[in-house]
């Protein structure tokens, strides 16, 4: 059966899978969100649920410093985020593990133009039940890198390899570790240089018939990322390249719906198929990809190479369809009797936020949302805590809309409405600035050659017992061209802007989210609580869990 590419769309990089009995755990990079490392279940490799996330309590780690650097000196410019980035998720003897780096971007003129070396705290989380999310405080360890993968060996020994950035362009490094302490058992080294020797990173470690396999992505995550495979006798090297590199090769030059493809993981079904996983791009032909990096899937074969060894063929290039078998019975559902998943799990939240800023509807979580505004505004970099909550957008098309209501404004300083939110660079609002009683349309992108900036006052809005009755009404229409804002108080829909999408397409690690936000105006000290009678967004939710 024919069913949609990607499977997990929208702000969905990096993907990592492990296989738990009947039921497959996928996780993926979530950078400057919070709660960080979502999890996705499936039982038949189409149909998934976001069931909770790895890092869920502000206790466990902060993302304070998770800010995002522009990067102008390469060809083209790179948005960075810092946060956390690439998890791996395997499962071993009745716990299941999550290894991971938080990405910490120091604050300075590092914002721009050459960005400060990042510092890199890597860590391990453990549960042994998924759907609980109870999950562990981390265990730290000593790795200057990323992307760490965890190997399990037949022996009980267990192995982290991963992206070191100790020289430049970089180097696989591995060695043996005390998941209960974060010690290293082992003496680093290098395991591998990559094929083309540039930027080699997200390594996954596989054993196959006696031989130690190691896939890992290069060339950098846009336009010449691509796969490649080595292998040895011993999970430390010294590792020999495969003769088809790359497996996975570049879309620089190809035709094809999905760009931009690689980072991922190889896994197998419960019939023993093998399967590959990784991030790729959906770009229309004027270059708009307004979804930022997804989760695709795609089949493998194993082939014999000339002198009789055993490789991975990975079928490419990826496409908007991937067939999976049919199966003989229905597959199972995933189990409701131990699905624990907290009310909002797919809501999100910017780096460490005040969950004291926010009440929400015990019943109907989208009704009657208050946000204490905070100090920070949207382009926040972290120092203080920002008030927005949201979700991923996970599809082209879709609308969001929310109702503010005026009473408990007037008179105050504060900033209130509709976002569209990638990061501190990069956002854009519909709101309504109580101090000046008037409907505001904000667009910014410091991410491009020329930097992009609107504010504009649309309306002023007048304080009468009507208005103050119904509050006003902001909506966002999203297509993948274009993003329509208009706002309705006394009055029908009235346009209050639009922003091609090429505008919010970038070379970057994030994608959109959209939610609502408050932050004090001209007047800190003036401020309010915006309260939200309801709020409705479609295309926020992953096709196959609505």
């Amino acid at each position: 059966m024919l069913v949609n590419n990607p499977i997990i769309s929208g702000f969905a990089p990096d993907p990592s899978i492990t296989r738990i009995g009947d039921t497959f755990f996928l996780v993926n990079s979530s950078f400057h969100l919070f709660p960080g490392i979502p999890i996705y279940a499936s039982t038949d490799l189409a149909n998934w649920k976001h069931i909770g996330n790895g890092i869920n309590r502000p206790s466990q780690l902060s993302l304070a410093k998770s800010r995002t650097h522009i990067h102008r000196g390469g060809e083209t410019i790179l948005v960075g985020t810092g946060g956390l980035w690439a998890p791996t998720i395997r499962h071993h003897e009745g716990i299941t593990y999550i290894i991971c780096t938080n990405v910490i971007h120091p604050k300075g003129d590092g914002d721009e133009g050459s960005p400060k070396w990042p510092n890199f705290e890597n860590f391990i989380i453990h549960t042994t039940d998924v759907w609980s999310g109870n999950w562990s405080d981390p265990v730290f360890y000593e790795f200057n890198g990323i992307d760490p993968d965890l190997f399990f060996d037949d022996d009980d020994r267990t192995y982290v390899t991963g992206s070191s950035w100790d020289t430049n362009p970089g180097t696989i490094n591995g060695f043996e570790i005390d998941l209960n302490t974060g010690s290293k058992l082992s003496q680093e080294v290098v395991v591998w240089e990559g094929v083309i020797r540039h930027i080699p990173e997200g390594p996954h470690l596989y054993k196959k018939n006696g031989w130690y396999l190691l896939l890992i992505a290069e060339g950098g995550t846009h336009k010449n990322h691509q796969m490649s495979i080595a292998r040895s006798k011993s999970p430390l090297g010294p590792y020999g390249s495969c003769e088809r590199n790359p497996i996975l090769k570049p879309t620089a030059n190809l035709r094809t719906d999905v760009v931009y493809t690689g980072h991922g993981d190889l896994f197998q079904d419960l019939h023993g198929k093998w399967w590959f996983t990784c991030l790729g791009v959906r770009q229309n032909k004027h270059g708009q990809s307004i979804m930022g990096r997804e989760t695709f899937l795609t089949p493998v074969e194993w082939a014999d190479g000339d002198h009789g060894d055993c490789w991975p063929l990975i079928e490419q290039p990826i496409g908007l369809k991937v067939s999976l078998p049919m199966p003989s019975s229905l597959p199972p559902p995933l189990p409701a009797g131990n699905l624990k998943v907290p009310l909002r799990a797919e809501w999100v939240f910017i780096r460490n936020p005040d969950m004291d800023s926010y009440r929400f509807s015990a019943d109907q979580p989208m009704h009657d949302l208050s946000l204490k505004s905070s100090s920070a505004g949207l382009r926040g970099d972290g120092t203080h805590p920002i008030t927005f909550v949201g979700k991923r957008q996970r599809e082209l098309c879709g609308e969001a809309r929310a109702v503010l209501s005026l009473p408990a404004l007037r008179g105050s300083s504060t900033v209130s409405g509709l976002a569209y939110y990638k990061d501190e660079h990069r956002h854009a609002i519909i709101a309504y600035d109580s101090a000046a009683c008037a409907v505001v349309f904000e667009v910014l992108n410091r991410g491009k050659r020329e930097p992009v900036l609107r504010h504009e006052k649309i309306c002023i809005v007048g304080q009468t017992e009507s208005l103050g009755a119904q509050g006003i009404e902001f909506r966002l229409v999203h297509t993948e061209e274009r993003l329509d804002f208009s706002y309705q108080s006394e009055h029908p829909w009235t346009a209050a802007g639009t922003i091609d999408t090429l505008i919010m397409t970038d070379h970057d690690f994030t994608g959109p989210c959209i939610g609502l936000f408050a932050s004090t105006g001209a007047e800190p000290t003036n401020a309010a609580s915006a309260n939200f009678r309801w709020c409705e967004f479609t295309g926020v939710s992953l096709p196959s869990s609505q």
